[in-house]
């Protein structure tokens, strides 16, 4: 059975009308994923969850989160029920859910319209999160941990001689031993938290009549707010060459520049919803440094294996040399002393 048969056997187990064409999709994971066409036009997307991975309470979790945004003007994905009125369908092994097709443009890297619609829209993200209830939570732990991303370094750099071909290496290894002294986990969990979507990049987003999609809430958790900020500024807020092509994980975690003058746009527009704290901006730095360092980390798990030393390389300074400077000017903006 070839993957467009497959498709059509899962969709069966739903009443949508006939099925004009399906359109498979490239993802960054060995799952599959379509669109469907019905009528010309497109309606719904299928994707897959390898169960072997997949936790299927946090799947029922994710639907519910999606039912309650979308009832509350946060606009996400919104799950269809198959023929048993379930929003999950088991087929050959896996989980399968089909959600509404959400049209709607890009994040564009220059728009100062795109990067004030992301600040404020995140804040509503999480101030209307603060209001969604259920007895079961994702057990996730601390999101970007600075113990595995020190571990892959130490990994892909063993010997004296690769350590001679990256001298950023040390730098790298006492930024992580800074973050892990001075976020300690009980100074994490003591931040606010809020339900974070925890995978907050331009990949999972779109722009739609002047508000923000959010798409992909596998990460969705109870997490400090600084977790989304963070992506918000590296991925939003940087100056870069390109625009992002969330679907190459080059072009993805390609180094940047932060910009403190978008970055004060961002932060004023989420501030503009829901405020940050003082003792907030103290920790921001080592959110945006650790979520830096954990991007490229994991990201070289995802490219060839003869290319993983130099994918992790390529610019990584560049964003961690101007965290300070970019935090001291949050501070003297938002009049924290």
């Amino acid at each position: 059975m070839d993957q467009i048969d497959y498709f059509y056997s899962i969709l069966n187990n739903y009443n949508i009308g006939k099925i004009s064409s399906i359109t498979s999709q490239e993802s960054g994971t060995k799952n599959k994923s379509c669109e469907i066409w019905i009528e010309g036009r497109k309606k719904y997307f299928l994707r897959e969850k390898d169960s072997s991975t997949t936790v299927l309470k946090d799947l029922e979790y994710d639907h519910s989160l999606m039912e309650y945004f979308s009832s509350n003007e946060i606009v996400t994905p919104s799950p269809v029920s198959n023929l048993n009125g379930e929003t999950i369908t088991e087929f050959s092994g896996n989980y399968y859910e089909l959600t509404k097709y959400i049209d709607g443009k890009p994040f564009i890297r220059d728009s100062e319209e795109h990067l004030m619609i992301a600040g404020r829209d995140l804040g509503r993200f999480h101030l209307i999160g603060a209001g969604f209830q259920r007895d079961y939570s994702k057990p996730f732990g601390r999101i970007d941990p600075p113990g595995p991303a020190r571990d892959v370094f130490n990994d892909l750099f063993t010997n004296d001689n690769s350590k001679s071909e990256f001298p950023e290496l040390e730098y790298i290894l006492y930024e992580l031993d800074l973050i892990e002294n001075d976020l300690t986990d009980e100074i994490y969990r003591s931040l606010p938290q809020v339900l974070i979507h925890g995978d907050f990049h331009p990949g999972n987003v779109k722009y739609i009549d002047g508000s923000l999609a959010f798409f992909d809430l596998d990460w969705v958790s109870i997490q400090p707010r600084l977790q989304d900020l963070a992506y918000g500024i590296l991925f939003f807020a940087s100056d870069r060459r390109e625009n992002i092509d969330p679907s190459d994980i080059y072009s993805l975690t390609a180094s940047c520049t932060l910009s403190i003058k978008k970055s004060l746009e961002f932060i004023s527009a989420y501030n503009s919803i829901i405020q940050l704290e003082s003792k907030e901006f103290h920790y921001l730095p080592y959110f945006i440094k650790i979520a830096w360092i954990c991007c490229r980390a994991d990201g070289s798990k995802k490219v060839p294996t003869n290319d993983r030393k130099t994918y992790i390389k390529k610019d990584i300074l560049i964003p961690i040399e101007s965290v300070d400077e970019l935090t001291d000017e949050l501070r003297k903006n938002f009049n924290i002393y």
